[in-house]
């Protein structure tokens, strides 16, 4: 009876802890510095690429340190533009959330800058 109530406890942690560490790893670069800020795409949904000084991933197969940022909406790409310009200028950190790789870029979804 007891090892019965300690697996539904066991079954009932992993299933609330698996959903919490899945969310919490969409935000999974951390001090991320700019070097560089492009716009090299023309399309619908206006991305722009950022080079980073101190970061790289394994997109396309080998160390990249391109991140590519898309936004469904102009208001979001500006304001997401705009925190990436001030993290260059200002030497300032950003958080960015990812989503997968295209080509040697990583997919950013989300960004969080750090003041000093």
């Amino acid at each position: 009876m007891i090892i019965n109530v300690l697996k539904i406890y066991l079954i009932v942690f992993l299933l609330i802890l698996l959903p919490m560490q899945v969310s919490a790893a969409t935000f999974n670069v951390i001090g991320l510095k700019v070097a560089s800020i492009a716009q090299v795409e023309d399309d619908e949904e206006s991305p722009f690429e950022i080079r980073a000084l101190n970061k790289q991933h394994k997109c396309g197969g080998k160390a990249s340190n391109l991140f590519k940022v898309y936004s469904e909406y102009n208001e979001v790409a500006l304001r997401r533009y705009d925190m990436a310009m001030q993290a260059m200028i200002g030497n300032y950190s950003l958080s960015l959330g990812t989503h997968g790789c295209k080509g040697n870029a990583l997919i950013v979804n989300e960004i969080l800058i750090h003041y000093k």
